[in-house]
């Protein structure tokens, strides 16, 4: 088990130790290791918000709603985007 930063996010990630089974990689079983590892509906809310990415407009916004602003950045960076 590891622990890394990723955008300013803690990820946890668990690395698995090798079972001794010996699952090879075939058509079938990448479908149903696929369907697994697929994010499912409702697993991300946070992909669901009308997120802004241009920072005047989004304070313009919450300034007509009266509204706080959350800023999301990544690496340290001010710019707002993907890191």
């Amino acid at each position: 088990m590891c622990l890394m930063t990723l955008c300013g996010f803690v990820t946890l990630a668990v690395l698995a130790a090798p079972t001794g089974r010996g699952q090879d990689l075939t058509p079938a079983t990448f479908e149903r290791l696929h369907r697994q590892i697929k994010p499912q509906p409702g697993e991300s809310r946070w992909a669901e918000i009308p997120w802004l990415i241009d920072l005047h407009k989004a304070r313009q916004k919450a300034a007509k709603l009266g509204k706080p602003l959350f800023v999301m950045s990544g690496g340290g960076a001010t710019a707002i985007g993907p890191c």
